[in-house]
């Protein structure tokens, strides 16, 4: 059975509402906190979830320069992740091209 990983940064990370969005126990899943080094974070334009884009890209946003810690985004690596997860979780985020 393949296994996915993926990097969540928004409400996913939490793992009450992980296991809602995958609707299982999430006993199988190995999680723990992860950190993306030179992205930043920022709120998507007419949408109730967070984007992330390169800081060379999200620099030109802020009208000072960043330390390192707001040049990174902070969330939780889950390892894991099986076919039935993933359409879960594909489901829950919609289709993300359309915005």
């Amino acid at each position: 059975m393949k296994e996915y990983t993926a990097f969540f940064y928004g409400t996913l990370m939490h793992p009450k509402i992980l296991k809602a969005v995958i609707r299982n126990d999430g006993s199988h899943l190995r999680v723990c906190p992860a950190v993306i080094l030179e992205y930043t974070r920022h709120k998507v334009k007419h949408a109730d979830y967070p984007g992330v884009v390169p800081f060379q890209q999200g620099k030109k946003l802020f009208s000072h320069t960043l330390s390192q810690e707001e040049r990174s985004v902070r969330g939780a690596l889950v390892e894991g992740l099986t076919e039935k997860d993933i359409e879960y979780l594909d489901a829950f985020e919609g289709d993300v091209s359309s915005h």
